[in-house]
């Protein structure tokens, strides 16, 4: 009986639970051909209609399982480093003498160092390094290097970096003493050049709904069908050849006061100045916006004609493990939804960044509308259902208790 009472108590909180966790909206996941885990990018009008932190955002399976996910953004810039070989022309390994390899600098550009790959070892050389521009007349550039801690833990080879003055020969021989001694395995000789790489960013038009232009100001106006999400602003400007004006963003926020009446007032962004020789563009944190105000310091020039407006933010994942035969859906829009907590956070780091990409379909608005009848049931008054929890929650207190006595006299 009392196991009867508990199971009963348990599905009506878990009841509870699932009608708290009601969404506005949904997107479909484009079906996927491999299984695996992918990155789900999200569209400025997923972002702007769930939370700013995403905390709201579930991923369920077509039966209605949830699905645990990462949320990872791309960097604005990132450093890169690439390994670009030198060929190797001639090698010669000899024990008991001098072993040599030469390389060439076909386009004699200007070097300090040279990096080479060697086979784990743990014996140290005397090395030289010269130049030429024919192969005949050889230059020295560093004499008396030593090689020495030639050995990986991780690995079965060690990259090695030999540093040397300014010089841009055509050609560069590596001489190393192999005197009493077995030769080391070189396998590549090369360099590495660092290379800067932007973020993959996602960007739109901005609508512009009006332009007024005062003695003093330009004031430009934009408006969203529906909230967007943004993280920079680039314009596209022309009047004049050559400008220099202070500019303010705002964004269209509401607010509730005293009397809990709603009034509009309009949040800045930022400032910055538009200049006839930059890109003109403004970064800020990320905002959901539906209404911008730009206004332009004109001081006593002429106004400037604003062309076109771009928004941009930097790309935006969920990184979910997804099978071939399965569709998914994406629900967001709950105010009252907390950051979910998965184990797979733990794991972040064992999961690649080169995984595949999949898109999600257009955004549908789930929300009841005036025209949608709502039932007058007891699930659709909230204040019915959080009695319910408070007494389900004292049922269950109460019901430990008794049985905690129960064993007691038991025993």
């Amino acid at each position: 009986m009392m196991k009867s009472k508990i199971s009963c108590l348990l599905g009506i909180l878990m009841s509870v639970q699932v009608f708290g966790q009601e969404f506005g909206f949904e997107a479909a996941v484009s079906p996927v051909s491999n299984s695996g885990y992918h990155k789900i990018s999200l569209s400025p009008e997923l972002m702007g209609k769930a939370q700013l932190d995403l905390s709201d955002v579930r991923v369920y399976d077509q039966n209605g399982e949830e699905q645990a996910y990462l949320i990872r953004q791309e960097t604005a810039v990132s450093t890169q480093s690439l390994f670009n070989e030198y060929e190797i022309i001639d090698m010669a390994y000899k024990q008991d003498a001098i072993s040599h390899l030469i390389f060439t600098n076909p386009d004699k550009r200007p070097i300090n160092n040279v990096s080479f790959l060697v086979k784990n070892t743990d014996v140290k050389k005397r090395a030289r390094l010269s130049g030429s521009d024919d192969q005949e007349n050889w230059y020295v550039i560093k004499d008396n290097y030593l090689l020495h801690a030639m050995k990986s833990e991780e690995e079965t080879s060690e990259m090695k970096i030999l540093n040397f003055p300014l010089s841009d020969y055509a050609y560069f021989k590596l001489e190393i003493d192999d005197n009493w001694r077995l030769p080391i395995n070189i396998l590549k000789v090369g360099y590495y050049d660092r290379q800067l790489e932007k973020g993959m960013r996602t960007s739109f038009d901005c609508p512009i709904a009006l332009q007024k232009d005062t003695l003093k100001t330009s004031s430009i106006k934009v408006v969203f069908p529906e909230p967007m999400y943004m993280e920079q602003l680039q314009f596209s400007l022309s009047g004049e050849d050559h400008y220099l004006r202070s500019t303010t963003v705002k964004v269209k926020r509401e607010g509730i006061d005293r009397k809990k009446n709603k009034y509009e007032y309009f949040q800045s962004l930022g400032s910055f100045e538009i200049h006839s020789n930059s890109e003109n563009s403004i970064s800020f944190s990320g905002a959901i916006v539906q209404e911008l105000l730009i206004e332009i310091d004109n001081r006593d020039n002429h106004p400037l004609k604003v062309e076109s407006i771009k928004a941009s933010y930097l790309n935006t994942y969920l990184v979910c493990e997804l099978q071939s035969e399965t569709s998914y859906t994406l629900k967001f829009g709950n105010e009252s939804m907390r950051e979910p907590d998965y184990d797979l956070k733990a794991f972040a780091n064992q999961i690649p960044s080169d995984i595949p990409s999949v898109d999600h379909d257009s955004v549908v608005d789930i929300r009841p509308t005036e025209d949608t009848p709502v039932e007058s049931g007891f699930w659709n008054n909230k204040y019915l259902v959080w009695f319910v929890i408070a007494v389900v929650g004292f049922g269950l207190t109460y019901i430990s208790f008794k049985m905690v006595k129960e064993i007691g006299k038991e025993d």
